[in-house]
């Protein structure tokens, strides 16, 4: 198990913010109270965003990591360690944090390994979010239409 920082919300913070430095691709599933889910696929390569929609196809963003990045915004971060479980294969601490980034604030779960976040879960609207993250397997579609274009 790697170590992590003794502050739970230092390390939960470095984790999300290291986490949306890294290219990554990741898996979204989202399950409404009546139980039907829904799935979206994104990849984030450093140079673009792309999102898999429901019937299949692949859109490209035009957004790079460096645009998503937003050094200024004050995020804070509370914090408590819940356990340890492993996360798409890769042993991770779990951390139940509560953040507050001046807009709104959230109830979530991530697993962390490696000052990586390899999986979330937050409920938004009544409807549970559970994210698998991916950093070794990063690659673009084939095709992909530009968003905004038919």
């Amino acid at each position: 198990m790697p170590a992590l920082a003794d502050d739970c919300a230092v390390a939960a913070k470095g984790a999300m913010v290291n986490s949306g430095r890294t290219p990554v691709s990741s898996t979204t599933t989202g399950t409404d109270s009546q139980g039907r889910k829904s799935t979206t696929r994104t990849i984030q390569t450093v140079d673009n965003k792309y999102v898999q929609t429901k019937d299949g196809k692949w859109y490209s963003m035009g957004i790079a990591i460096k645009d998503l990045i937003d050094d200024s915004r004050t995020t804070k971060v509370v914090c408590r360690s819940s356990g340890r479980d492993a996360a798409n294969g890769v042993p991770a601490i779990i951390y139940a944090i509560q953040v507050d980034n001046d807009e709104d604030m959230k109830d979530n779960r991530i697993w962390v390994s490696n000052n990586l976040i390899f999986k979330s879960e937050t409920t938004v609207q009544g409807i549970r979010y559970t994210t698998l993250y991916d950093y070794s397997h990063v690659t673009p579609p084939a095709i992909a239409t530009p968003m905004g274009s038919k």
